[in-house]
């Protein structure tokens, strides 16, 4: 939402959330496929070698069933969403059934963007089928960071996924997702490179350190390294390049800025422009997994516009964070919607 001209659509979300009150049902609807993955980044909250409590092999093997994602996309189509995304607590295409879902999902004309590692992709078949946006995390800009994030793969591996996205630069809108941590952060400039190379976006965002893995947090140094040198040398370098970037965002996330220049963290627009729906068909308002109904319960526009919704849209209007909230899932979409919201204030023609 950040930088262009609001369409009709994005204005009325926005004046939505000015009056407190949804004119329209989400922009965006993430939806959950499957929590198996195939790989085992170092941060991750399901998959980490080092996590101090893993996940049951149950809930592993948690997936969607096709006539649930069948209804579920109806319902959400009928509310009005313009974009889908297919993600998982793991990987979506370890999901059998995932090309059949990509075609459901474009037969209805609704934009679609898949989060995915990349490495199970069929690129060729994703441009045929219509994918208009894949954010493919690498959290590596080389082959040997690429392994050390990912620690059950080989260079072989990210030698094949930066040759497989290159071959659809010209059909797939291609976002890098780099999740910056103690591991890579170095690699910022080469992460702006990278994605130079293949035609690509560069998204970064802070990453998690869930219990058991915090020896991989950012330190102190590193973090001020980032602020000082790094994040304007990546601009710079990705200005230079073309590269489309979160830098402004990542930099905020790490404390440096925000939209309106003071100490206040981006607004919540969450219960305005986005809702998910995970596996197993519980509906969260954010990534946060703050439950506020469930598909077999009622129907999703029903729960969008639910007691429940409306009680953690007050509460966040308020300030009243949640504890999740200091590590926002959404920080780009909120960053973006508070720069364009301050933009059309101060021009006067704020909704």
């Amino acid at each position: 939402m950040k930088g262009g001209p609001l369409s009709p659509s994005q204005h009325e979300r926005l004046q939505g959330f000015v009056e407190r009150r949804p004119r329209l049902g989400p922009e965006t609807v993430h939806v959950d496929v499957t929590n198996a993955c195939n790989l085992d980044c170092v941060t991750c909250w399901n998959y980490a070698p080092g996590l101090a409590t893993s996940k049951t092999a149950a809930w592993k093997a948690q997936r969607m069933d096709e006539k649930t994602f069948q209804r579920v996309l109806g319902e959400i189509a009928g509310a009005g969403v313009e974009r889908i995304i297919l993600s998982g607590g793991g990987e979506p295409f370890m999901h059998p059934r995932i090309h059949e879902f990509i075609a459901q999902v474009k037969a209805r004309h609704l934009a679609l963007t898949i989060i995915s590692n990349g490495t199970l992709c069929d690129f060729d078949r994703l441009a045929r089928l219509g994918v208009d946006q894949m954010l493919i995390n690498t959290s590596a800009a080389t082959a040997d960071t690429y392994v050390a994030y990912h620690p059950n793969q080989t260079i072989e591996t990210f030698v094949r996924l930066v040759d497989g996205i290159a071959t659809v630069r010209h059909h797939i809108a291609i976002n890098l997702v780099q999740v910056i941590n103690a591991l890579n952060a170095h690699e910022l400039v080469a992460m702006v490179d990278l994605a130079a190379s293949v035609g690509a976006r560069c998204s970064f965002k802070l990453g998690d350190t869930p219990p058991g893995t915090e020896a991989c947090a950012l330190t102190d140094v590193q973090r001020k390294a980032l602020l000082d040198n790094a994040i304007p040398t990546a601009a710079a370098r990705a200005r230079q390049l073309c590269v489309r970037h979160n830098l402004d965002a990542f930099a905020a996330q790490l404390g440096q800025a925000n939209p309106g220049g003071g100490p206040e963290p981006p607004l919540c627009f969450a219960g305005y422009l986005y809702s998910r729906v995970f596996v197993d068909g519980r509906v969260f308002f954010c990534c946060e997994h703050i439950e506020v109904g469930h598909v077999d319960q009622a129907p999703f526009a029903e729960i969008w516009e639910s007691p429940a919704y409306e009680a953690v849209r007050r509460r966040l209007h308020l300030g009243d964070a949640y504890p999740g909230c200091a590590r926002c899932g959404k920080h780009d979409m909120n960053f973006g919607a508070t720069h364009q919201l301050a933009r059309l204030k101060a021009d006067g023609s704020s909704p």
